[in-house]
């Protein structure tokens, strides 16, 4: 091997070794590891604080699967707007609309403004039904490191009528520490916290008694 190219081969090992060490997004976003893990989002709230009254509702709650890959096993990421990927080796434990939906049947029940708080499809009766449906859930990497965002669109119908009480949609963003999977999931967390502490105060006054009142 000629000295000429020695030195072209070792000053191309020494940039991919500084790419590396530097974070650069095109090495990171989306393989960041040869091992496989596996995400789960949690609910970074404080413990919520009882309601002073029952509104004597009982409250059924029902994730609305989509068929985006953001609201799949996989972990997404996006360098342009309108287009998602999913990282390799990284995967979430549950689909964002079920494990968001369950996060806030935790949240209501402790909160005890309702006689009730279920996930639907429980056998459990319930007077009033609330769809949550994820639109958002990705790590938008257009800018290194990026930004976590979160869209869910939530719909709360009366059962016994038949009638849509109210919809809303909730966002939030929680910047990206780092270029991988790992600091994704984490903010992708915390963005999921700042909605379920939205739709936690939105839900509650929409099922009382005055605000239902009004809706017919």
């Amino acid at each position: 091997m000629s000295i000429g190219l020695r030195r072209s081969l070792a000053l191309v090992a020494v940039a991919a070794v500084g790419l590396a060490a530097s974070g650069c997004i095109s090495v990171d976003v989306g393989k960041d590891t040869q091992q496989q893990a596996q995400f789960r989002i949690v609910d970074g709230g404080t413990a919520p604080t009882p309601a002073a009254r029952s509104n004597g509702r009982d409250l059924l709650v029902s994730p609305q699967p989509a068929a985006s890959v953001d609201d799949s096993y996989a972990l997404t990421y996006s360098r342009l707007a309108n287009q998602r990927a999913a990282y390799q080796f990284a995967t979430w434990s549950d689909r964002p609309s079920s494990r968001l939906a369950q996060l806030l049947v935790d949240r209501l029940a402790a909160r005890r403004a309702f006689a009730s708080v279920t996930l639907a499809g429980r056998g459990v009766a319930g007077d009033l039904l609330l769809n949550i449906s994820v639109n958002d859930f990705f790590h938008d990497a257009s800018s290194s490191p990026g930004t976590a965002r979160v869209e869910v669109t939530a719909e709360l119908i009366d059962r016994n009528t038949r009638k849509l009480v109210a919809r809303q949609a909730f966002a939030a963003t929680a910047p990206v520490a780092q270029a991988n999977s790992a600091a994704a999931a984490a903010s992708l967390s915390v963005a999921s916290t700042k909605v379920l502490d939205e739709l936690t105060v939105w839900v509650e006054a929409k099922a009382a008694p005055a605000t239902l009142a009004r809706a017919y």
